[in-house]
């Protein structure tokens, strides 16, 4: 079996995208994501939001187009790879994680931040071709059901 590096995550915008050009003149979109998952607390034992903070790229003209479109909040799907980089900041070595993207889906029209609605509104773009991803505003994911670990059978 061969390595395999994909990502695939859905969230808000945290900021409006930032457009920056290369030396050569590729736009480099870059942008950050919140994606909130669930995890039980240990004091209360109640489930709870807990956010976890995103760094994104998407290089080319297509990206910088809809970048136009996209401001803090959106709701988006990004497809990508995780990448790592390394550097050296004021005789400190410093390094991070971030996702590569190469597909950016609307997930809400520009009426519909915080909503989670998926009505006949929404609007929907893809920058690569393929299929349109479905609605996955009301995808509950493994473990995030709202039982108690104790009604679990191992």
């Amino acid at each position: 079996m061969s390595d395999l590096n994909h990502v695939v995550l859905v969230g808000r915008l945290t900021r409006d995208p930032e457009v920056r050009h290369t030396s050569g003149g590729m736009p480099i979109v870059s942008m950050g994501l919140a994606v909130n998952g669930r995890q039980k607390d240990a004091a209360s034992g109640q489930w709870t939001e807990k956010p976890n903070f995103f760094d994104i790229k998407f290089f080319g003209d297509r990206f910088e187009k809809l970048a136009t479109h996209l401001e803090k909040g959106r709701r988006v799907g990004v497809d990508g790879r995780l990448e790592w980089s390394q550097w050296e900041s004021e005789g400190q070595k410093r390094s991070k994680v971030e996702v590569i993207g190469n597909e950016l889906q609307f997930l809400d029209g520009r009426g519909d931040e915080g909503s989670g609605s998926g009505g006949a509104a929404r609007q929907q773009f893809q920058a690569s071709g393929g299929d349109v991803a479905p609605d996955t505003s009301d995808f509950v994911p493994v473990g995030a059901a709202s039982h108690d670990d104790d009604d679990i059978p191992f």
